[in-house]
C-alpha cells in the first residue's frame, strides 16, 4: 500500500492560451485521468490517455465527458445552490458532543491535519504545478500519531477522522468538524456521507441525463454502473447493454 501511494501523483498546468488541466493516476498500469477547460475550443472534458501509447498519430486520448463552456457554468450555476444548501443540511444535522464521542472510543490522528503534514508528505515541483509523495517520507509519523479522542484534538475548523479499531484492524466511521462560527461539534457517520455523496451523484446524473448529448454519454454511462440507478430513457439503457 504504502508504494501505490508513493506512485500517486497531481499535475497541474494552465495558460490563458490554452486553458487548464488536472491530471492523476487511474488504478490501471500506464493510464492517468485528465480534467481540463480548453480555452480554444471553449469546452470542459474529462478524458482517459494511454500512456503507453508512443506512435505518432496513434489515438491516446479516449474523451467520456465535453460539453461547451455556456453549458458547463450553467451546469455549476443552477448546481451550486443544490449542493450547498445539501451540505449545510448534512451538517446542522449532525451536531454532537465530545461525551458522545469518547463513549465511541474514536481514534483520530494528530499528523495527517496538522500544518506540516503537506510538507513532510508531499514533494511540489515546477512552482507547484506537480504534486507527489516523498519516496523517502517516514509513514511511522502517521503510524505513531494515532490516538483516542480528547478535547485539545478539537481546535477551531478542523476536520478529523474518526476511526475504531476492531480485530486488529481501523476502521473509518465518519468525519469530526469543529465549526468556530457554528460553535459546536459535528459528527458525520460515514454511511450518512455516502448517501449525501449517492444523492449528489444522483442529481448531477439527473441533470445531465435531462439534456443528453452524445458527448456526455459515456460519462453517465459510467455514473449509471456506478449508481446502478435505472434513470435512463428506454433507448439508451439499450445502448447500454449492447
Amino acid at each position: 500500500m504504502v508504494e501505490d501511494l508513493k506512485k500517486l501523483f497531481l499535475r497541474f498546468n494552465y495558460s490563458d492560451e490554452n486553458g487548464f488541466i488536472v491530471n492523476a493516476p487511474t488504478l490501471n498500469e500506464g493510464e492517468h485521468l485528465s480534467i481540463g477547460f480548453d480555452n480554444k475550443r471553449k469546452e470542459f472534458n474529462i478524458h482517459f490517455t494511454d500512456d503507453n501509447i508512443n506512435e505518432p498519430g496513434a489515438k491516446r486520448r479516449n474523451f467520456i465527458f465535453t460539453m461547451s463552456a455556456f453549458r458547463f457554468f450553467l451546469f455549476l450555476n443552477r448546481f451550486d445552490t443544490f449542493y450547498k444548501h445539501s451540505i449545510v443540511n448534512l451538517i446542522l444535522s449532525s451536531k454532537t458532543n465530545l461525551g458522545k464521542l469518547k463513549k465511541h472510543k474514536f481514534i483520530v490522528n494528530t499528523f495527517v491535519t496538522s500544518d506540516e503534514a503537506e510538507d513532510k508528505l508531499i514533494h511540489k515541483r515546477k512552482n507547484g504545478r506537480h504534486w507527489k509523495f516523498r519516496k523517502n517520507f517516514d509513514f511511522d509519523l502517521i503510524v505513531d500519531n494515532f490516538k483516542y479522542l480528547e478535547q485539545e484534538d478539537l481546535s477551531s475548523n478542523k476536520m478529523l477522522l474518526a476511526y475504531k479499531y476492531s480485530k486488529g484492524n481501523l476502521s473509518l466511521q465518519g468525519f469530526i468538524y469543529n465549526f468556530e462560527h457554528l460553535t459546536g461539534i459535528y459528527f458525520i457517520p460515514i454511511k450518512k456521507y455516502n448517501r449525501f455523496a449517492k444523492n449528489i451523484a444522483i442529481a448531477m446524473y439527473n441533470y445531465l441525463n435531462t439534456y443528453p448529448t452524445e458527448e456526455t454519454l459515456p460519462f453517465r454511462q459510467l455514473m449509471y454502473e456506478r449508481l446502478k440507478h435505472p434513470y435512463l430513457s428506454k433507448e439508451e439503457a439499450k445502448r447500454m447493454q449492447r
